[in-house]
């Protein structure tokens, strides 16, 4: 197992303070505002499954990799980064008691934090970080349920959900934030399988759209930074693939067509803040192998993979940074 570095806020990280210990890594410093880029995680160059982060330029060339040590049983995944490119947030295994838990990186700093109001001996997944770093939205699993939690990056304390809790035996997972972390989609299984669903913190209102559910699996949703968007995954009947994007307008209360779907399995959706951009994860044919990670443009309604993004391993997990 790797050696942890010393616990410290979340907020020291967010400003760059001293005090926390640092990590080598090989990841970039923050290129200079504005930019837009994607974090991902892929198993290129190691065994199927063992993955790593990376991010990736979408408006200069070049990708990058966050390597903190060099166990090979480390498994880092699930990358979030803020909207200045600086706090880096993941999931990683082995943490305490073999379980998972989640640290941030600020890429300013070279600061590696994990907080133990976080972490703890049962697993934390599914990490996500708002745009403006305030707030970050994860996964817990006790009791035999997985729960979302809500934790404000300055104070150091977690937000209520009081109205987010399902049933018994229902669980809530793969969170997603807006810009400032006040509106939530999440994926639960409360209705019997697995759907879509928002949460106004702000207000604490849950709210179960009608097309964000089906009899099929509704599961991966992004929302984006302005609020407006819902993209989504689903296996549902009438679409032409395993698995097809869908895209939700808020303000209109309808799905909007997307050209990006294929025959085969389209995932793993992150839209950017006006919904103009969707990143996703396909095994569509014309990659380089496996998941590839490929960029759709609304607003000419064409697909690309991003050069140097891909490789023949599995690339997955992207979070869209453009704004």
């Amino acid at each position: 197992m790797r050696m942890r570095p010393s616990t410290c806020a979340m907020l020291l990280i967010l400003i760059g303070s001293a005090g926390c210990s640092k990590t080598s890594t090989t990841g970039p410093k923050p290129a200079p505002s504005p930019t837009r880029f994607t974090v991902f995680a892929s198993d290129r160059g190691r065994s199927a499954g063992s993955f790593r982060n990376y991010i990736t330029g979408l408006d200069v060339s070049g990708t990058s990799g966050f390597v903190f040590g060099t166990g090979t049983g480390v498994v880092d995944k699930h990358p979030s980064i803020t909207g200045d490119g600086n706090l880096l947030v993941y999931q990683s295994s082995p943490g305490r008691g073999g379980s998972q838990d989640i640290f941030g990186y600020s890429r300013s700093s070279d600061h590696l934090t994990d907080d133990t109001n976080i972490n703890t001996d049962a697993n934390e997944t599914d990490p996500y970080i708002s745009l403006d770093g305030r707030r970050l939205a994860f996964v817990r699993d006790t009791l035999g349920r997985t729960d979302i939690r809500l934790y404000d990056t300055q104070s150091r304390s977690f937000i209520p959900l009081a109205a987010l809790k399902g049933g018994a035996g229902s669980s809530d997972w793969a969170p997603s934030l807006d810009e400032q972390g006040d509106r939530l989609v999440f994926v639960s299984d409360r209705s019997g399988n697995p759907d879509v669903y928002l949460y106004q913190v702000s207000t604490q209102d849950l709210s179960a759209i009608p097309a964000t559910a089906s009899d099929g699996a509704d599961i991966e949703p992004s929302i984006s930074g302005n609020g407006r968007w819902v993209c989504f995954a689903s296996n549902r009947a009438g679409g032409v693939g395993d698995y097809d994007l869908y895209l939700f307008d808020r303000s209109a209360g309808q799905l909007v067509a997307l050209p990006a779907n294929s025959s085969s399995s389209d995932r793993d959706p992150s839209i950017s803040f006006d919904g103009t951009y969707i990143h996703f994860a396909s095994d569509r044919p014309g990659g380089l192998g496996g998941m590839d990670l490929w960029l759709l443009n609304r607003a000419t309604g064409t697909v690309q993979e991003v050069s140097g993004q891909n490789s023949a391993a599995a690339d997955v997990d992207p979070v869209i940074v453009w704004k």
